[in-house]
């Protein structure tokens, strides 16, 4: 294999394409043994792998080239062919070696090509589209070779069964059939301006646009957006499609754009839109699915039926629309678009108001109001079970946020989930919210992914389910394969700023400061009244420089475009940080009194106040306010003793108070509760606080352990984030303190 521009990297920094060549080893090696490949060998600077079918050979180079394909530095070329690969003496040879190294050269950076057997064995696997690239004479092969460029994949091909290995001889093995991968780097120019808005998807890809409510009452949205959800629910199904979801869809209601517009930003080449209305029993829907490459009316329909048709309804549209499409239905996905979710159209009216308020906010009271009407939607049909399980998703956000940490509520996630399954234990739905009950429950995390994993069989065309795999995969500390499923759940909703963010955040942990931040911009452009984009961004700028300057420039135009209030902890913060802390005690005034800081703490505003009378040089005022917040942060762990915020923060408090026994014990507690072997991605926080804690009692040594600990694995600490935090003040002249900010330098 050869990497392109790579003698004249060696030529200008040795050290840097050496360390290019590590980042590549680290990245790919994970995501082979994903696909059940062996890593055979490095050739040079480009690598062998082999794998015991060409459809997990295919899956894998594509899932390669999603990681890579934002990285400012890391380009590939990968080509596949089907043949023998025979081991002698320690080394790899063979035709199949040979055709794979002299089709890579052929791919474009970013891309794959195949040979002419690999595609035999790929074109009739739904999801899979390819270009012919004619018949290619290669360097040492005595016949042309028609070679494909892959150009898009819609869903994961089905596995193939292939010959099992067989040792031939005690010296060497001929794998029959086996398929072998080239990969070759090639570095390239970066071009700036954040991760592309869209993702090429192919000929059956779809969009279903918000049907317009026609309907006397304009109450009646809820309805129509229910619809809406309803038919793109069920297009997920069909695994010959790539659906856009209902987040990215719904920004385009009432949106005044062309249709070939929308498409272009979605990344899709077909549009789904229609209308509905509703007059008593009686519901009239409309629709039309669009070639918006062409403006090609591709089929249209309109459905005047009672009430009661309307699960008929939404599953014809889907049918046809597979079939205008010419989508592959197998029987089972036939038979999945025929299943009703209740008998009932009260009942099913209850649960598309439930879900609108579970959709608006993930705030307490819209959490709680979605209870109710789940409750509603039940009472009216006891055997509803989808009902069942989103009531029990709802119980176990509040549970996870909490809002509500006790036994009791956990124990309404399991009887609801519990029904639910005892009813329809397939349903893709169902088995997502007993995911949750054990993700967000136990963070039992091999329970969930199994429940995840099957939903997403059930709904391949969902991206919801490769966004709560990558966060499981998250915090089991397998970032790349969670880089790999984040990018996946992008392409089906490329418009989320939220899914955007995470994927930002996702990079900051893994001190990817330059992606993170092309991800933070590209959440902010799209949702510029967010407010959690512009504190994820200036928490990074404050992360790389160590100083607030920029950080407070990006928030203040901030604060022309987002509430507010959501800016005040992270002013107070900065405020603290450099100095100005009449600033700080003004801000904390305007904050009520029973707001506590986010989800992660539970720091009440007295120990705010109680570290900025402390900084000031007032310790008897520090110490009335500390005294407060511990009252309240006691009767909050007699409340959950299992709660490693409360601990954590108690801890801290403690250690201000001079209980140094008692500080560490608490922070201690938290560490315990939430370790980094079961929370790689929130358990360094913890690990950092525990640092944090030994420092103010003047244990410096153990702090210093810990922070060197933290800076040699994923986690928020940075050398900025140490030259700036007022807590580590203590430690500035400590000579091992020096040495650790000398040593890693700007990150």
């Amino acid at each position: 294999t050869d990497i392109v521009g790579y003698t004249a990297l060696m030529g200008e920094d040795e050290a840097k394409a050496l360390q290019l060549l590590q980042h590549n080893r680290e990245l790919l090696k994970p995501i082979i043994k994903q696909f059940h490949g062996e890593w055979l060998k490095e050739i040079g600077d480009g690598t062998l792998s082999s794998f015991a079918s060409a459809v997990e050979a295919v899956n894998c180079a594509l899932a390669i080239q999603h990681v890579l394909k934002d990285d400012p530095d890391l380009k590939l070329r990968i080509g596949i062919h089907v043949g023998d690969v025979v081991f002698e003496e320690g080394d790899v040879f063979g035709d199949g070696v040979n055709v794979a190294s002299r089709i890579e050269p052929l791919a474009e950076p970013g891309n794959v090509c195949v040979s002419e057997r690999v595609y035999e064995d790929i074109k009739n696997k739904p999801g899979i589209e390819a270009t012919s690239l004619g018949e290619k004479k290669l360097k040492g092969v005595d016949h042309p070779v028609k070679v494909y460029a892959v150009t898009e994949i819609r869903a994961p091909m089905a596995k193939q069964a292939r010959p099992a290995l067989q040792l031939l001889g005690c010296r060497w093995w001929i794998w029959a059939g086996a398929v072998v991968v080239a990969v070759a780097v090639a570095v390239v120019v970066f071009q700036r301006g954040g991760p592309s808005p869209d993702a090429r998807l192919g000929a059956k890809s779809i969009a279903v646009l918000p049907f317009a409510n026609l309907s006397d009452s304009k109450e009646d949205e809820y309805f129509s957006d229910g619809v809406t959800d309803d038919i793109i629910t069920h297009l997920t199904k069909i695994g010959d499609l790539k659906v856009i979801s209902r987040t990215s869809v719904m920004l385009y209601k009432g949106s005044p754009k062309s249709l070939r517009e929308i498409a272009q930003e979605l990344g899709v080449s077909n549009i789904l839109e229609g209308s509905v209305r509703r007059h008593g029993n009686r519901v009239r829907i409309t629709g039309q699915l669009i070639d918006a490459r062409t403006d090609e009316h591709l089929w249209a329909e309109t459905y005047d039926r009672d009430l009661t048709d309307i699960f008929a309804i939404q599953s014809d549209v889907a049918r046809k629309i597979a079939a205008a499409l010419k989508a592959v239905l197998s029987p089972e996905e036939r038979q999945r678009l025929e299943q009703r979710p209740t008998e009932s159209t009260a009942a099913y009216d209850y649960y598309l108001r439930a879900y609108e308020y579970e959709r608006q906010s993930r705030e307490r009271k819209s959490l709680e109001i979605a209870i109710d009407l789940y409750k509603k939607a039940i009472a009216v049909d006891s055997s509803f079970a989808q009902a069942y399980a989103r009531l029990g998703q709802n119980h176990a956000r509040i549970y996870w946020h909490g809002f509500d940490r006790t036994s009791q509520r956990l124990g309404m996630v399991r009887d609801a989930v519990n029904q639910a399954l005892r009813l329809k234990p397939d349903d893709p739905v169902v088995r997502m919210a007993n995911g949750y009950y054990y993700y967000y429950g136990f963070r039992d995390y091999a329970q969930a992914l199994e429940e995840f994993y099957f939903a997403r069989k059930m709904e391949p065309g969902n991206g919801l389910h490769a966004e709560n795999i990558a966060y499981i995969q998250r915090r089991l500390g397998k970032f790349e394969e969670a880089v790999v499923n984040q990018k996946i759940a992008l392409e089906y909703d490329p418009r989320s700023s939220r899914l955007t963010e995470e994927l930002g955040a996702t990079y900051k942990v893994l001190r990817r400061y330059d992606l993170a931040e092309q991800y933070f911009d590209r959440a902010l452009e799209l949702a510029p009244d967010n407010w959690l984009p512009y504190i994820s961004k200036a928490g990074l700028q404050v992360y790389r420089t160590g100083n607030t300057k920029s950080a407070r420039q990006l928030l203040a135009g901030a604060l022309r475009l987002a509430d507010p209030s959501q800016f005040s902890w992270t002013l107070v913060d900065f405020d603290i940080e450099d100095s100005r802390y009449s600033d700080a005690l003004a801000r904390l005034t305007s904050i009520p009194e029973d707001v506590w800081i986010g989800q992660r703490w539970f720091t009440p505003k007295d120990a705010y106040v109680g570290r900025i009378y402390k900084l000031m040089g007032k310790p008897a005022e520090a110490r009335r306010h500390y005294e407060n917040a511990r009252v309240l942060l006691e009767e909050k762990v007699r409340e959950d003793p299992n709660d490693a915020r409360v601990h954590i923060d108690l801890g801290k408090v403690y250690a201000h108070l001079g209980l140094a026994d008692d500080a560490i014990r608490e922070a201690g507690q938290a560490v315990d509760l939430l370790p980094v072997s079961l929370d790689a991605f929130g358990g360094p926080l913890y690990l950092e606080d525990l640092a944090e804690v030994y420092t103010i009692v003047g244990q410096h040594d153990e702090a210093l352990k810990i922070l060197e600990q933290l800076l040699e694995i994923p986690s928020y600490t940075s050398i900025g984030s140490l030259k700036f935090h007022r807590v580590w003040d203590p430690l500035r002249e400590h000579p091992r303190f020096k040495a650790l900010i000398e040593g890693y330098g700007e990150q």
